[in-house]
């Protein structure tokens, strides 16, 4: 019976994701990809258009994930948590020597300042750290090749914008300084950290950090970078993939990271190596009440609900995964355009990636998000 009802769902949830071929237009995406976890499962998959010109987007297709890196960073983080190497209300200063604020950089206050020796591993994971989004051009150029160490160093080193656990901002900068300090604490390197701890335990073999160049032909294009045609283009450039950014560098396919996201659902429970109370933990609300969002998005809330690395849907509205899933969904989507969500109340997740990026075209990325994940939602409760 239960085989049944998965295989006529599956069947439900595949019309559904034909919504994507759609999206295949001059003025949407070249291509696209989807997979859905229902029930401790991949039901689903549906892949269109080309991932580069000549190639067809298929189950083999590494699309660019963007800020869909950062639930995986926060996994990494929080298998330290559950080897007892650090605890999530620990102040990290004590950690991170140089995690001290440039008194000479614009728009530091030193009552702020004050406050930094505070900040915990929660508020960095949860986005209320106090924290800019990310760095601004007078702190360096990526014309100018900087490498991982020298990104982070400066990240470090920016001034708070508010008082750690007053506010949400969300903080591409506060995963730089997750990452730095874990792989100190492992005395390893970060992605070493969560290929072990976290990729491997879970099978996901096609999530990748600095995707060697045999691996070309598989990685979708991204439409829309910045600095497009030079060799620091973003997603696309050699430099660029081999920054492996903690906060948005990672390469996967959509079976793959549906396959992480539902690790955190009911039927996902055997899976992975994370414990099941740090799991719960990363998918509950962490920011107790407090207003704030997402700079660059243009998105902001009065009550910005947010996880230990994943986004809490909440009350919010008008939201990227849909009408129809429960205020106990988690998600986070990336400015390649990707989005991934789990809703623990069905045991459902998608998984759905583009290879262009949302800047230019958030309109068109927001109201077919809302509808695809609608669709699958229905699918489910049918």
């Amino acid at each position: 019976m239960i085989e049944a009802q998965q295989a006529a769902h599956g069947q439900t949830f595949a019309d559904a994701l034909a919504q994507i071929d759609e999206w295949i237009r001059p003025s949407g995406v070249a291509g696209a990809g989807a997979a859905v976890w229902h029930q401790g499962a991949i039901v689903a998959e549906r892949y269109a258009g080309e991932a580069r010109p000549g190639v067809a987007a298929d189950a083999e297709t590494l699309f660019p994930l963007a800020s869909v890196t950062k639930p995986i960073t926060a996994a990494a983080v929080m298998s330290l948590v559950d080897r007892g190497l650090l605890g999530l209300d620990e102040p990290v200063a004590p950690h991170l020597p140089e995690f001290v604020a440039d008194p000479s950089s614009p728009g530091t206050d030193p009552a702020l300042e004050a406050l930094r020796p505070t900040i915990t591993l929660r508020q960095l994971l949860a986005h209320t750290s106090g924290l800019p989004e990310d760095l601004g051009p007078r702190h360096l150029r990526y014309a100018d090749k900087p490498n991982l160490d020298a990104l982070t160093d400066a990240m470090c080193r920016l001034p708070l914008q508010s008082a750690p656990g007053a506010q949400l901002r969300y903080s591409n900068a506060g995963f730089a300084v997750l990452a730095r300090l874990a792989g100190r604490l492992a005395q390893e390197p970060f992605w070493d950290l969560a290929r072990r701890d976290v990729l491997d335990p879970l099978g996901l073999a096609d999530v990748v950090a600095q995707p060697d160049p045999a691996l070309e032909d598989r990685i979708a294009l991204l439409a829309d970078t910045l600095h497009p045609g030079t060799d620091v283009e973003t997603y696309n450039s050699p430099y660029w993939r081999d920054l492996a950014l903690p906060w948005g560098g990672l390469y996967g396919t959509p079976r793959d990271l549906a396959r992480f996201a539902g690790s955190f659902l009911p039927s996902g429970a055997a899976l992975g190596s994370l414990s099941l109370p740090t799991r719960a933990e990363m998918v509950e609300d962490q920011a107790g009440g407090v207003p704030g969002g997402v700079e660059t998005g243009k998105v902001s809330w009065e009550v910005a609900h947010w996880g230990l690395g994943w986004e809490v849907k909440g009350t919010k509205r008008r939201h990227w995964t849909g009408d129809l899933t429960s205020s106990a969904t988690f998600c986070h989507f990336g400015q390649a355009g990707t989005l991934l969500w789990g809703d623990p109340e069905r045991d459902l997740a998608l998984a759905v990636f583009a290879n262009r990026a949302v800047t230019r075209a958030w309109s068109f990325f927001l109201a077919r998000w809302m509808r695809l994940s609608d669709a699958l939602v229905a699918a489910a409760d049918a």
